[in-house]
């Protein structure tokens, strides 16, 4: 099972390029593979001002549609222009994940699996209730890129 904590965060804010994601599970990963292919060619989180200059992708549902967004983590107070979406995500609980890989889908990928598939269903004092979920980089290595999955979580 992959090595996690469960962690008190702040409050914080990701303004995000995003797409609707259709299909199932195997459709999806291929499409977020190919949005984030479109987003690196166009240079597109350049036009984000951020806090920092790390990636973000969020999943989101809303209204029984997966959104799925590329963006930078900015100031709460921030406006979105035409084509962005500002993403809150409470303060509170998460379960985080810390993870390295080749590239960024890889690592969006490896913690997205073992956070959905073994760690979540294993919890015995915690649950996701849903919400905004986050998968972001945090560096560089020589072999690849190392970053982290934030999960929001409640208490059972």
């Amino acid at each position: 099972m992959a090595d996690y904590t469960i962690e008190t965060k702040a409050a914080f804010t990701i303004l995000g390029i995003g797409t609707v994601l259709t299909g199932g599970f195997p459709e999806m990963g291929q499409q977020k593979t190919d949005f984030w292919q479109k987003i690196n060619a166009e240079h597109a989180l350049d036009k984000l001002t951020g806090l920092n200059d790390y990636p973000f992708a969020v999943n989101e549902a809303i209204n029984g549609e997966f959104h799925y967004y590329a963006g930078r983590e900015v100031v709460a107070d921030t406006e979105a222009a035409a084509g962005q979406r500002l993403i809150e995500f409470p303060a509170g609980k998460y379960l985080v994940i810390k993870g390295t890989a080749a590239d960024q889908m890889g690592l969006y990928n490896a913690l997205e699996g073992p956070a959905f598939g073994e760690i979540l269903p294993q919890l015995t004092d915690y649950a996701y209730v849903g919400g905004p979920n986050t998968s972001y980089m945090t560096g560089t290595t020589a072999d690849g890129v190392i970053g982290e999955m934030l999960v929001p979580l409640v208490e059972k």
